[in-house]
C-alpha cells in the first residue's frame, strides 16, 4: 500500500498493511527534528518534507486539525488587509473583521496570532448588529482561484514558516498527498471570536436573542461560503477539514443541549453538501467530547481528530470501546502530559496499546493528539515512529 491507500483503508475500516501514522508539531519542534536528522536547511519545511517523513517513518505531515500541512487550499482573498496594529492571521479570520495581534514566545523564537478586541464585544442588543454583516464579506473571495494555505501564511506578519512553498495540485497528487479544503466552518469558535469567548457563553444563557442572532449570521455565512468553495474546488479536493473547540479537559464548555439546538443543524447542512463531492470529512475538537461526538458521527464525519487521551474519559480503551467501529480516529498520543513528562518506554507502551486495540482492521491513524509542544524531548517524539516501524518490521 502507498500512504494514501493506507489512510483510505483506515478511514473505511478495511485491512491495512500497517496502521498509518502522521506527524504534527509546532515550528520549533519541526526545526529541532530536522536538525537532529542532519538537515542543513532545517527551517525550510516544504523543501525537506518528503525526506523528513521518510527519515521519521511517518506517512503524512499534518496540521493541528487536518491531514494536509502542505496540501490545504482555500479561495483567494481579494479584500483589504487589516488595519494596524492588527495583523493577517493565516486563517483569514481578519477577512471577517476578527482582530489578531502578534504574540511571541521568546524562549522558542515562536510567533503566533492572538485573537483580541472582538468586534461585537460592545453590542447590547440585536439592533446594534447590521443584518448580513458577514454575508457582505462573501464577495471578497475568488472561489475559482485556489491558494495553498502556506502562501497565505507567507503573507502574515506572523511567519510560522520560512518556506518557499510552490507545490501545485498536480505535484502534490504525484506525491500521494490528500488535496484538502475547509475554511470558515468552526461555528462556535467564529461566534466566540466575534463576540468574545466569555461574553458569548454568557449570551447563550442570558442574552439569548444576541446569541441567536450571531449564530444565525455565522451559520448563514458558513453555509454559503462553503457552498461556493465546494462549487469552485470540491471536484479537485479529496479531504474536507473542519474544527470547533467546544470542549475542555472535563467535558463541554457549554451544555450539549445547546450544541444540539444551535450548531448541530448547521453542521448537518454543511456536511450534506460536502458529501455531494464525495470528500472525506474530518472534524477536530480537543478535550472530552463524549457528549456531542456521537451526534457528529451520526451526521457523517469520517475522522475524529484529535483523541486527547489526557482529558476525562478519553483513555484509549474507552475510545476504542465507544467509537472503535464507528469513526476513524486521528491522534491518540497525548501531547499534554505523556509526550512532555514521560519516558520513551512509556510512549512505546502507549503506541503498542493502540496497535493491540485496533489491530490492522482500520479505524485509527496514529498521531500526536495535536501539534507537539516545544518542551517535548526529541527522543519521546521519535519513540512514536520507532515503535510503529519496529512493530511492523
Amino acid at each position: 500500500m502507498n500512504k494514501k491507500e493506507r489512510v483510505l483503508a483506515a478511514v473505511n475500516f478495511k485491512e491495512v498493511d500497517r496502521i498509518p501514522v502522521t506527524y504534527r508539531g509546532l515550528k520549533y519542534v519541526s526545526e529541532s527534528l530536522l536538525k537532529n536528522f542532519g538537515f542543513k536547511d532545517n527551517k525550510i519545511f516544504s523543501k525537506n518534507y518528503k525526506r523528513f517523513l521518510k527519515r521519521l517513518g511517518a506517512d503524512f505531515w499534518s496540521m493541528g486539525h487536518n491531514l494536509g500541512y502542505f496540501s490545504t487550499f482555500h479561495p483567494r482573498y481579494n479584500g483589504p488587509p487589516p488595519i494596524k496594529p492588527y495583523i493577517p492571521d493565516g486563517l483569514l479570520y481578519y477577512a471577517l473583521g476578527i482582530n489578531a495581534k502578534l504574540a511571541r514566545v521568546e524562549k522558542y523564537n515562536y510567533e503566533y496570532a492572538a485573537y483580541v478586541d472582538p468586534p461585537l464585544a460592545s453590542v447590547e442588543s440585536v439592533s446594534d448588529m447590521k443584518k448580513g454583516f458577514l454575508m457582505s464579506k462573501l464577495d471578497l473571495f475568488d472561489y475559482n482561484t485556489t491558494v495553498n494555505m502556506l502562501y497565505s501564511q507567507k503573507e502574515k506578519a506572523v511567519m510560522s514558516e520560512s518556506d518557499e512553498i510552490d507545490y501545485s495540485i498536480e505535484e502534490l497528487r504525484k506525491s500521494n498527498e490528500f488535496i484538502t479544503l475547509g475554511s470558515f466552518n468552526s461555528l462556535f469558535i467564529l461566534c466566540s471570536y466575534l463576540r468574545g469567548m466569555e461574553q458569548f457563553l454568557i449570551d447563550l444563557y442570558v442574552n439569548k436573542k444576541i446569541a441567536e442572532h450571531i449564530i444565525g449570521e455565522v451559520g448563514e455565512f458558513v453555509l454559503e461560503f462553503n457552498k461556493r468553495e465546494l462549487s469552485g474546488f470540491g471536484k479537485e479536493a479529496e479531504f474536507y477539514c473542519s474544527w470547533d473547540d467546544v470542549a475542555g479537559q472535563r467535558g463541554m464548555i457549554f451544555p450539549p443541549e445547546l450544541f444540539k439546538k444551535y450548531f448541530l443543524p448547521i453542521y448537518g447542512k454543511l456536511y450534506d453538501n460536502v458529501k455531494k463531492y464525495d470528500l472525506i470529512i474530518d472534524w477536530h475538537c480537543c478535550g472530552s467530547i463524549h457528549e456531542v461526538l456521537p451526534m457528529m458521527i451520526d451526521i457523517g464525519i469520517d475522522i475524529f481528530d484529535v483523541a486527547q487521551t489526557s482529558a476525562k474519559d478519553m483513555e484509549l480503551e474507552n475510545l476504542y470501546k465507544l467509537y472503535g467501529k464507528k469513526v476513524c480516529i486521528h491522534g491518540g498520543v497525548d501531547v499534554k502530559e505523556l509526550l512532555i513528562f514521560k519516558k520513551p518506554e512509556d510512549i512505546k507502551e502507549e503506541v503498542l496499546k493502540i496497535i493491540n486495540l485496533w489491530g490492522n482492521r482500520g479505524g485509527i491513524i496514529i498521531a500526536p493528539a495535536h501539534e507537539v509542544e516545544p518542551e517535548t524531548p526529541v527522543e519521546n517524539i521519535l519513540a512514536i515512529y520507532n515503535t510503529v516501524n519496529e512493530y511492523y518490521g
